[in-house]
């Protein structure tokens, strides 16, 4: 519990600036962490593919995904508290990278046309709004 303190203290840190987080978080530690996990890992797949493509935004994808892998380590003790096994947050990053890499490869290939880069775009900005104020 002590590790979800500098949490805390960041959020009232957002209320007292009066910018306010447009997505809710979970109010359980395990979902909570799954998503943390989940968008960590779609993040890190977009800006391994910006990385590929020299895009410029794969530094913000990259930092984004790292701030949600350091969301998770704090979140981490107290779901495992909750009864969630020790490696299963790899696996929930695991999944939104895989996720992320196969509407990626869609739209690579062609396939899926709007649906698929609607999808991409929404599943980053679904990330995003957990962390960053929308301007």
């Amino acid at each position: 519990m002590t590790r979800m303190i500098p949490l805390v203290f960041c959020g009232a840190a957002l209320v007292l600036q009066g910018i306010t987080p447009a997505a809710a978080l979970p109010a359980r530690s395990f979902e909570r962490a799954e998503v943390f996990a989940t968008c960590s890992g779609r993040l890190a797949a977009l800006a391994t593919r910006q990385r590929a493509l020299r895009d410029a935004g794969a530094h913000d994808s990259q930092r984004l995904a790292s701030l949600f892998d350091m969301l998770l380590d704090a979140t981490m003790p107290d779901a495992i508290a909750q009864g969630v096994p020790v490696g299963q947050g790899t696996l929930w990053r695991s999944r939104g990278w895989g996720e992320m890499a196969g509407l990626l490869a869609d739209l690579d290939r062609g396939a899926g046309g709007h649906d698929a880069r609607r999808a991409v775009q929404s599943h980053i900005d679904d990330c995003r709004d957990l962390v960053l104020p929308r301007s």
